[in-house]
């Protein structure tokens, strides 16, 4: 079963750094497995990793509750690190599955990206791992593009250089930034719940919410980009969403997020809304 997260609220202090400090050498970290899956068909294309703390004293804590401190303690890079190596080994396993290979998903903080010499890096582990070109995918925040402004390009373009695959996670401003991003060397754009969360509900008295929507998708297609909608709960938002004509989604409505073992087990039968490993998934959250 997946551990159970503490709650939220829980603030870290100084008197954490130490416990920060050790995180990423002390077995305490752990990558869980999320799915993502075609809205066509079901079938699951790529995993999200998602990045848990089990703290000594306050549980099993999610980045919100600690990246704060591990940018401002520069303990970030160390945590970085681990993701990116833990995540490339994961994914590496995922070759030997019958399926064909899939795209891991980790997400990266402005931190990271910031960091002299981080494109090395993570040519590195991509490399040491033996991935192809994309097997690995980073995630930038919208809100981390605004933050590196025309830095942004050309560190995207050389980690596309360096073996990864990249998407824009949690966008939620298209007016803004829609034209911006697609300048960027990006192959995905991850709607944030705002657009996600009542959509065929038609949100507005005139539809507008899923007019929105529609046009995010036809302009990312447009510039050739995957549209993926993040944290879908329901099947009234995953048939709207594939009537709009958005490509892939995950959340609870496929499964939770889930230990590398029972991860692989999904990656082996291969799909989601369509398959039997949907109650299953469930079961093990």
């Amino acid at each position: 079963m997946t551990p159970t997260l503490a709650p939220i609220g829980n603030v870290l202090g100084l008197h954490d750094l130490a416990a920060l400090h050790r995180c990423s050498a002390d077995g305490s970290l752990e990558l869980l497995y999320q799915p993502e899956v075609d809205l066509a068909t079901g079938a699951i294309v790529a995993m999200e990793g998602l990045l848990r703390w089990h703290h000594a004293e306050m549980g099993v804590l999610t980045p919100l509750s600690f990246l704060e401190l591990a940018e401002d303690s520069g303990e970030i890079a160390a945590i970085g690190e681990w993701v990116l190596r833990q995540g490339a080994d994961e994914a590496a396993r995922w070759s030997g599955l019958p399926a064909p290979q899939r795209r891991l998903w980790l997400n990266v903080s402005v931190g990271q990206l910031s960091a002299p010499g981080f494109p090395d890096l993570v040519a590195a582990v991509v490399a040491a791992a033996g991935l192809p070109h994309g097997a690995l995918g980073l995630e930038v925040s919208e809100a981390s593009v605004r933050r590196l402004g025309a830095a942004a390009g050309p560190l995207l373009a050389e980690l596309r250089d360096a073996g990864v695959a990249l998407a824009v996670d949690d966008f939620s401003s298209w007016i803004a930034t829609l034209g911006a991003i697609a300048a960027l060397p990006v192959d995905a754009v991850k709607l944030g719940h705002r657009y996600v969360r009542g959509v065929g509900d038609h949100v507005g008295a005139d539809g507008s919410g899923d007019r929105t929507v529609a046009a995010i998708i036809e302009q990312a297609h447009d510039h050739g980009m995957v549209v993926v909608a993040e944290g879908v709960e329901t099947w009234g938002e995953a048939a709207r969403l594939t009537e709009l004509g958005c490509d892939r989604a995950h959340g609870w409505l496929y499964a939770s997020a889930q230990r590398a073992d029972r991860a692989r087990w999904l990656l082996r039968s291969g799909t989601g809304w369509q398959g039997s490993c949907v109650p299953a998934a469930r079961a093990g959250s």
